[in-house]
């Protein structure tokens, strides 16, 4: 999951519909922006282009380096709820982080503001910015939490996967994303993107619900709104008063 810098919001590229192993249609690159954003489709399609998310029973991955350790987050959305059950053993510093983050309240209505159906829903902006400078390294702050060292991917992404985004090497900050299916098990080669957890049980009808509100309501991907939510908060996306939010979320 790469920075894409995009000045105007692009037609989605993926929809419900979206079938794996198949090339979405590609508008022509959108002119740059000052600030990065970060973008699932280029890892989705490099992946894809060589080959990756194929399901191999055979496929390893690297060993724990700490005993599991499982900790539970309740997210209360305007789509409903959901729990998370993060392994610290999959990413110790990963799940750490995502801890410290629900801790903090940062997640607090947040929104959900990137949903492309059948690939990924991608949150993590603070509704206030001056608590999103703490965090996000790209929000141009000397005070800044530093991102995390990568961590290798030690669990297959399928529908409710959590990860962090990032743009590339040592770049996990405050930005992460949910899977869905069926494009979301495409995800797990680029070096941030680490499974921290999955979504649990019946909660993952949440999900679905905030993909299909999303695309009833009609509105293009949004990855463009990272760079002015980051600046000015929630009333960034005024114009897109149907998106999902977090309303709040903590520990159980």
């Amino acid at each position: 999951l790469r920075f894409a810098v995009v000045l105007t919001a692009a037609p989605s590229l993926l929809t419900s519909a979206f079938q794996p192993r198949v090339a979405p249609p590609i508008p022509s690159r959108p002119k740059r922006a000052t600030r990065p954003l970060f973008n699932f489709l280029d890892d989705y399609k490099a992946s894809r282009d060589a080959g990756g998310g194929e399901e191999d029973p055979d496929d390893g991955f690297p060993p724990a380096v700490c005993e599991s350790e499982i900790h539970r987050v309740r997210f209360s959305t305007t789509a409903g709820d959901f729990t998370v059950a993060v392994d610290r053993s999959l990413s110790p510093s990963g799940v750490g982080r995502f801890l410290d983050l629900v801790e903090s309240g940062f997640f607090d209505d947040q929104l959900l503001y990137r949903v492309i159906p059948g690939f990924v829903i991608q949150f993590g902006v603070a509704s206030d910015p001056s608590v999103q400078a703490r965090w996000d390294p790209g929000a141009g702050e000397t005070d800044v939490v530093p991102p995390l060292p990568d961590e290798p991917n030690r669990s297959r992404f399928r529908m409710g996967t959590l990860s962090f985004a990032g743009s590339g090497i040592d770049s996990r900050s405050c930005h992460l994303c949910i899977a869905l299916e069926p494009g979301g098990a495409f995800l797990g080669d680029a070096p941030h993107e680490t499974t921290l957890g999955h979504v649990e049980g019946d909660g993952l009808l949440a999900l679905e619900t905030v993909a299909r509100n999303f695309e009833e309501s009609g509105y293009p991907d949004l990855t463009s709104l990272q760079g002015p939510l980051a600046m000015g908060g929630n009333e960034a996306a005024s114009e897109y008063p149907n998106l999902d939010r977090i309303i709040a979320c903590g520990r159980v």
